[in-house]
C-alpha cells in the first residue's frame, strides 16, 4: 500500500506533510502561545490513513506448519502460516502470520490445552466438552498464546543479515573476507579436504575403533599375549595414539561447536555417526556460573531455582524479569499474575525497574553483582532471630528426613576433615568409628544429638548442628559451623553497604521470607551470576533456601525437568542403526573435572532435591584419596548429602503437624 492517499473528493494528506504539519503546529503553538484551528479529524479516523485494510486472505490446513518457536530457549510450540513465494524468486515462501499452538499447555495457560484427540471442526468453532464450564477445565479455544519475542520470528526468518547459505573464508585468518558457495561444494571440501584453506578433509582424518576391541588387545599387550608391534599396526588407522589408547579413536579430532537443535546433532552425528566423544557448545557465555552454582548446590539435577508458583505465598524474583522474559512469558506471566490476583506476594530483586519488579511489593534495588552480599546479609539476620528450620538442618540421612515426613535432606550437621587442604567430608572409616570393610564405612559422620558423640549420619535421627571437635586425634567441624562463620564475618548493616540496599529491608524480605513456612521460595536466574562472582552469588542465594527446607514441598522449591522424551516415539530419532558408541578422553576438560569429583551412584528419592556435599565443591571424594593409598575402592552407593556450608544453632526444631503444606 502507497503511504501516500488521497480520497475519492480529490484532497488527500501525504504521511510526510502530516507529520511537517504537526511540526509545524507545535512550533506556531509554542511560538505565539495561540490556538491553531486545523481540521485533522480525518487523520485519525480514516482507515486508509491507519493501514487498515479487509482482505484477509483464504487459507487452509495446507498452508500451516506446525513446529516450534526459536526465538528463546522455552521452544513454544506454533503454527506457521506460510504463503505463496515473493515472486522474485528469493524466497520459495513467505511468513504471514505466527500463532501460539492452542494443543500445548505452554501457550494456554491458566487454562487447559485442548484435548488432542478433539476433532478440529469442533475447536475452530470453539464447541468441545468443558469449554464452558469456568469452575472445572476450561479450554484456550481462543488460540494458543505467543509473546512479542516470538511474533518477532518473522524479522528473525527474513532479515537481510541472516546467513542463508554456506560460507567460506577467502582470506587470512581474521580478515572478514567470505563468499558463498553451494551445499555441495561446502560438503566437498569438509568431507575431501580444501586445498585453498589448507585443511584435510574428513576421509583423512577420520578413524574408530569400538573400545571393547581395543582395550581387550591392550591388555593382552600388557599381558604378553599380543605384541605391542602387532597392536600398533591394527590400530594405527583408528587411534589416536596406539601408546595411550585411552585418547580413543581418531574421530576424537573431529570436534562439534554446536548451536540451537545441537542435542539432534549431537547425538546422531557427532556421537553416533561419527563416533566422536567431542561435542561443545556455548554454555561457557551463557549463564554456566548460574547452572554450576545450582548443580553445586543440589545432589539431584537441579541447574535453576524454579517455585511452585500456584501454590507459593512469598516469591522473590531476584535477577530475573519473568514477566517479559526468563522460560517463557507464555506460560510463566500467566501464572505469575494469576498467583497475586489469588494473594500471593512477589518481591523482585533487580538492579533496574523492570517490568516484574513494577508488579512487585518490595522492589530491591540491589548493587550489581552484591546479591551474594544481599543473601547474606538475610541469612545472618534468619540465623540471629532464630527463623531457620532445625527439623529439616538437622536431619542428616534419608532416614532421619523420613521420619519427619521430609522428602529432602541437608548436610548441615555433617563433619569435614578441617585440617587437610581439600577440607574432604569425614568418612565413619575415617574418624576410626568401623572399619575400612564395614558397610558403614564409607557414610558421612555427623554428631548424634541424644549422646553427644559421633557415629554415621545414617544412623542418627537427630543431629548436632553446631560442632568443633576432635575425633580419633583428627579435628573436624560442622558444614553448618563453617557456613555461620562465614555468615558471621560481617553485620547485617555491613552486608547492606555493601549490597547497596537499606539494612531495615534486609530485615524485611528475610522476616518475610521465613514466615510462611515451605509455602516461600526464591526465583533465580542469569541477573546474580553473570558476574566474576556469580557462581558464589549464586550459591549464597541457595543456601537460604536450604535454611527454611523448601524443597519439593508445596508452595517451595520444586525440581522441574519433567517432559517429553523428543528423540523417540513415532520416529526413533535418537538412534542411528549400526550406529558408533562414541569413547575416549574428551578435549574439553570439563568432563575430567566432572569425573574427578564424581559421586557413586546410589537410590534417590523420588523428585529429590539436595545439596553437594563440602568434598564435592572444594575436594576430594573419599574414593580418589583411597586410589592414592592403594585401598580398593568400594562400589556402592553412598548415604546422601545435600546443604553445602549450611548454618547452625538456634532456630526451631518441630515435627510436622497434619495441616502443614503437604510435599510434592
Amino acid at each position: 500500500m502507497s503511504t501516500d492517499g488521497s480520497g475519492e473528493d480529490g484532497a488527500g494528506v501525504s504521511r510526510r506533510d502530516f507529520v511537517k504539519a504537526v511540526g509545524s503546529i507545535g512550533i506556531i503553538a509554542a511560538a505565539s502561545n495561540a490556538a491553531v484551528d486545523v481540521d485533522v479529524d480525518d487523520l485519525w479516523t480514516d482507515d486508509e490513513f491507519h493501514y487498515v485494510g479487509d482482505d484477509y486472505g483464504e487459507y487452509g490446513a495446507s498452508d500451516v506448519i506446525h513446529t516450534t518457536c526459536g526465538q528463546c530457549n522455552t521452544f513454544c510450540p506454533i503454527k506457521v502460516q506460510l504463503a505463496d513465494g515473493s515472486g522474485t524468486g528469493e524466497y520459495s515462501s513467505l511468513v504471514r502470520k505466527l500463532a501460539g499452538n492452542p494443543y500445548s499447555f505452554l501457550n494456554t495457560q491458566p487454562f487447559s490445552q485442548v484435548p488432542y484427540e478433539s476433532d478440529p471442526a469442533d475447536v475452530a468453532m470453539g464447541d468441545i466438552e468443558g469449554s464452558g464450564d469456568v469452575n472445572t477445565d476450561r479450554w484456550s479455544l481462543s488460540g494458543g498464546r505467543i509473546c512479542l519475542k516470538g511474533q518477532a520470528g518473522i524479522q528473525t526468518a527474513f532479515d537481510s543479515y541472516r546467513v542463508r547459505k554456506p560460507m567460506k573464508r577467502v582470506g587470512p585468518r581474521g580478515s572478514g573476507e567470505w563468499k558463498t558457495v553451494s551445499w555441495d561444494q561446502v560438503i566437498r571440501d569438509i568431507v575431501e579436504g580444501d586445498d585453498d584453506l589448507g585443511h584435510p578433509g574428513l576421509k583423512d582424518i577420520w578413524g574408530y575403533a569400538p573400545q571393547e576391541a581395543v582395550m581387550s588387545d591392550w591388555e593382552a599387550v600388557q599381558s604378553g599375549e599380543l605384541s605391542k608391534s602387532d597392536f600398533d599396526e591394527k590400530y594405527a588407522d583408528d587411534l589416536i595414539d596406539t601408546d595411550h589408547p585411552d585418547l580413543g579413536p581418531k574421530s576424537n579430532q573431529i570436534v562439534d561447536v554446536g548451536g540451537f537443535r545441537r542435542n539432534f546433532i549431537r547425538n546422531r552425528l557427532w556421537h553416533q555417526g561419527l563416533g566422536s566423544i567431542n561435542s561443545i557448545h556455548h554454555a561457557g557465555t551463557c549463564g554456566v556460573s548460574s547452572v554450576m552454582g545450582n548443580v553445586r548446590s543440589h545432589a539431584a539435577k537441579k541447574k535453576r531455582q524454579y517455585p511452585d508458583i500456584e501454590n507459593c505465598e512469598y516469591l522473590i524474583a531476584w535477577g530475573t524479569n519473568p514477566m517479559v522474559a526468563n522460560k517463557g512469558p507464555t506460560w510463566l506471566a500467566p501464572k505469575l499474575t494469576n498467583a497475586i490476583e489469588d494473594g500471593m506476594r512477589m518481591d523482585v530483586v533487580d538492579p533496574r525497574l523492570s517490568k516484574t519488579a513494577e508488579k512487585a511489593d518490595t522492589w530491591v534495588p540491589v548493587e550489581p553483582g552484591a546479591d551474594g552480599a544481599l543473601a547474606l546479609g538475610m541469612a545472618r539476620w534468619i540465623i540471629e532471630n532464630d527463623r531457620h528450620d532445625l527439623t529439616y538442618l538437622q536431619n542428616p540421612s534419608q532416614s532421619a528426613a523420613s521420619d519427619d515426613d521430609e522428602p529432602t535432606w541437608s548436610d548441615a550437621a555433617h563433619l569435614v576433615l578441617v585440617d587437610e587442604s581439600a577440607g574432604p567430608k569425614a568418612r565413619a572409616a575415617d574418624l576410626g568409628l568401623v572399619s575400612e570393610d564395614d558397610e558403614a564405612a564409607d557414610d558421612f559422620v555427623a554428631v548424634d544429638a541424644a549422646t553427644g558423640e559421633p557415629r554415621p549420619a545414617s544412623e542418627i535421627d537427630t543431629a548436632v548442628l553446631d560442632v568443633d571437635v576432635t575425633v580419633d586425634g583428627m579435628a573436624v567441624r560442622s558444614v553448618w559451623s563453617q557456613y555461620r562463620e562465614r555468615v558471621f564475618e560481617h553485620t547485617v548493616e555491613e552486608y547492606a553497604e555493601m549490597a547497596g540496599v537499606p539494612a531495615d529491608q534486609i530485615a524485611e524480605i528475610a522476616d518475610e521470607f521465613t514466615s510462611h513456612g515451605k509455602r516461600a521460595a526464591i526465583m533465580a536466574y542469569r541477573g546474580p551470576a553473570k558476574h566474576t562472582n556469580g557462581f558464589y552469588n549464586t550459591r549464597a542465594i541457595a543456601t537460604l533456601q536450604h535454611l527454611i527446607g523448601n524443597y519439593d514441598w508445596k508452595g517451595g522449591q520444586i525440581t522441574p525437568y519433567a517432559g517429553y522424551d523428543t528423540m523417540s516415539g513415532r520416529y526413533e530419532l535418537g538412534s542411528v542403526p549400526d550406529g558408533h558408541a562414541p569413547w575416549g578422553s574428551p578435549a574439553p576438560r570439563r568432563r575430567q573435572l566432572r569425573r574427578h569429583l564424581a559421586f557413586r551412584p546410589r537410590r534417590r528419592l523420588p523428585g529429590e532435591a539436595a545439596v553437594v556435599p563440602c568434598c564435592a565443591a572444594t575436594g576430594h571424594p573419599r574414593a580418589l584419596r583411597q586410589r592414592r593409598r592403594g585401598v580398593p575402592v568400594r562400589r556402592r552407593g553412598a548415604v546422601h548429602p545435600a546443604v553445602l556450608e549450611q548454618p547452625r544453632y538456634g532456630g526451631r526444631r518441630r515435627r510436622r503437624d497434619p495441616g502443614d503444606p503437604q510435599r510434592h
